[in-house]
């Protein structure tokens, strides 16, 4: 058998809302080593240190790689088929009898696609209109606030790249260079051609040095 020639993928990171991209080196079939990508239009070649490291998840000896069930008190590996067919079967009669006492759970870490994916599974699939996500918690006032200044709760309501063209920007209680470090360079630029950045915070954080 050949062996699978050496590539490189490009990806989004899934962390947050900046949407860095990666170029994923692959050799043999495996990833080897992340780059970022100098052409992404929003980073622009940066990331945080959190993406840097994401490649470590998938390197590091604790990482599952095969589905658990627990027998005797005990987790115990076992493959896919009878992990999927274990889930059938206690959610089976439930998704028959009655779909909206079954509810879905996703992470904000999950890629657009995988998102819209999980919606369709609950709704279409599992029949319940019970599908929420981590982020309800930690993004609850800030969905709020947007509501009520700007009608919605979909995160920027501008493209980033006006940010430089700003003659004022006003961060309140955002810590900017520790929490979203690529989006620094776009205050940079608002700053360096004469434009002011308030920060509002009751931290001395390095976002306002």
């Amino acid at each position: 058998m050949n062996a699978a020639p050496s590539r490189t993928v490009r990806t989004t990171c899934p962390y947050c809302a900046v949407q860095c991209n990666f170029d994923l080196h692959l050799e043999q079939g495996l990833v080897t080593r992340a780059t970022p990508t100098r052409e992404c239009p929003v980073a622009h070649g940066t990331v945080c240190k959190k993406g840097l490291a994401a490649l470590n998840d998938l390197r590091h000896p604790d990482r599952l790689t095969t589905p658990l069930l627990r027998r005797d008190g005990q987790l115990v590996p076992v493959g896919w088929p009878e992990a999927l067919a274990y889930v059938r079967d206690a959610l089976g009669p439930l998704v028959q009898s009655a779909p909206q006492r079954v509810g879905v759970f996703g992470s904000g870490s999950l890629t657009n696609e995988k998102t819209y994916l999980l919606g369709k599974f609950a709704r279409v699939a599992l029949r319940t209109p019970h599908i929420d996500y981590n982020g309800r918690y930690c993004m609850a006032s800030a969905s709020a606030a947007l509501n009520r200044t700007f009608g919605l709760d979909r995160g920027l309501g501008f493209p980033v790249d006006d940010l430089p063209r700003s003659d004022l920007i006003v961060l309140v209680g955002a810590n900017i260079a520790e929490t979203l470090p690529p989006v620094m360079q776009y205050l940079k630029a608002a700053r360096d051609r004469g434009g002011a950045v308030y920060a509002i915070d009751p931290r001395v954080t390095p976002t306002v040095n």
